[in-house]
């Protein structure tokens, strides 16, 4: 999964423990004087989550995939293999940050702000 949001602004919205539930959105907006209005929210969504090194604003972002240091970094901290596909690294402001799961999810949708895709929305429960 790669993709590339460098207009918006993304916040760690909502994270639940119990089931390492993790959703980074960026919200819809109203027009202001430095950006035009945003229609939908963008969403990525990250189940099993297992790690994750993340601020809670990030101003414009790129998903990639990790480098080997990243992955050999990330095995370092929680001591096992992990699949470079359990890996996203969440780019922004020229920072790397990483966030390890057993899937993600990216979507666009008009919901309420107070909507929650983890509110059992069948699209995120099959792996990517």
């Amino acid at each position: 999964m790669k993709a590339t949001f460098t207009e918006r602004a993304f916040q760690l919205w909502e994270y639940q423990v119990s089931h390492g539930q993790l959703l980074i959105r960026s919200p819809k907006a109203p027009a202001t004087e430095t950006s035009p209005e945003l229609l939908t929210n963008v969403d990525l969504v990250c189940l099993g989550v297992d790690y994750m090194a993340v601020p809670r604003h990030l101003r414009g972002l790129e998903l990639l995939p990790p480098t080997s240091d990243e992955i050999r970094h990330l095995e370092g901290l929680l001591g096992r293999a992990i699949a470079p596909d359990n890996i996203r690294i969440l780019a922004s402001g020229g920072k790397r940050f990483s966030v390890v799961a057993s899937s993600f999810a990216l979507s666009e949708n008009d919901w309420d702000i107070f909507e929650s895709p983890f509110e059992f929305r069948s699209q995120y429960r099959a792996k990517p």
